[in-house]
C-alpha cells in the first residue's frame, strides 16, 4: 500500500489509549484487479519477492478496511518510539523487471511515492467540535447540539472556512450521505498525499468505532 500520512493525535482522539498517541494511513486499490493468480508466497519460493512477502507479519496497530468497490485502505495505530523514529522507508523493492505489474490503477509503496512533507494542525473555530456528526435537514439540530452547516442554498458563514479541509472532528462534509455510525473522534481526509476519491471527493475515518467510508465528486 502507499503511506498516506502519519499523524501525532491530540490526546482525545488517542482512542486506543496513551500508548498509541498517533496513526499512519495507507492506502491501496482493488476495484479494477482482475483474478489474482500470482504465485503463492513461501519461504520456500526461489524469487526473493515472494519469499519476502512470506516473511512479513501484519503489524499489531493494524486494522484494514475495505470499501464497496474493494478499494483497500489500512490504520495502523503506533506508539510513541515508532512516531519518534520519523519516516521509513519501505522494504527493498525485490519485483523482478516486468513481473507483478499493478493493471488495476492501484497504488503500492514502491510505485505510487509522494514526497515527504510535514502536516499539521491548527485549532479552528466550530460549532460541532466534540459532538458527533449526524444526517441533518433544514433547521435539525443533532441530539448532542450538532448543527447543519449548510443553509440550503450553499453553507452558512462559520462553515465556509471550514469546508474542503482535512481535520479532525467537528463538522463533518461528506460528498455524499454521512456515514453511520460517527463519534466526535473521527479524521477527515481530503485528496492529499495522492489519495483517489474520484475527484473532489473525500473520506471518514473515525478512530473510535472504526467506522470508514469514502464518496467522490
Amino acid at each position: 500500500m502507499m503511506h498516506v500520512l502519519t499523524l501525532w493525535l491530540p490526546a482525545d482522539f488517542q482512542r486506543r489509549g496513551p500508548q498509541f498517541p498517533g496513526i499512519a494511513i495507507f492506502a491501496g486499490e482493488g476495484q479494477f484487479a482482475l483474478e489474482d493468480k500470482s504465485p503463492i508466497p513461501s519461504a520456500e519460493a526461489t524469487d526473493p519477492f515472494l519469499r519476502d512477502l512470506a516473511a512479513t507479519e501484519n503489524h499489531p496497530g493494524l486494522l484494514r478496511r475495505r470499501d464497496v468497490i474493494d478499494g483497500e485502505y489500512a490504520i495502523v495505530w503506533l506508539s510513541d518510539d515508532e512516531l519518534a523514529a520519523g519516516p521509513t522507508a519501505p522494504r527493498p523493492d525485490l519485483r523482478a523487471k516486468g513481473k507483478y505489474v499493478d493493471e488495476s490503477e492501484g497504488t503500492n509503496a514502491w510505485d505510487n511515492v509522494e514526497p515527504t512533507t510535514d502536516i499539521w494542525l491548527i485549532p479552528r473555530a466550530d460549532p460541532n467540535s466534540g459532538k458527533a456528526p449526524v444526517e441533518l435537514w433544514g433547521d435539525q439540530v443533532g441530539p448532542d447540539g450538532y448543527v447543519n452547516p449548510s443553509t440550503g442554498n450553499g453553507l452558512a458563514d462559520w462553515a465556509e472556512p471550514l469546508f474542503a479541509l482535512s481535520h479532525l472532528g467537528g463538522t463533518s462534509f461528506p460528498i455524499q450521505a454521512m456515514p453511520d455510525g460517527l463519534t466526535p473522534w473521527y479524521l477527515e481526509l481530503e485528496e492529499i498525499s495522492g489519495l483517489n476519491f474520484g475527484g473532489g471527493g473525500n473520506a471518514q475515518f473515525d478512530l473510535e468505532s472504526d467506522t470508514f467510508d469514502w464518496a467522490c465528486g
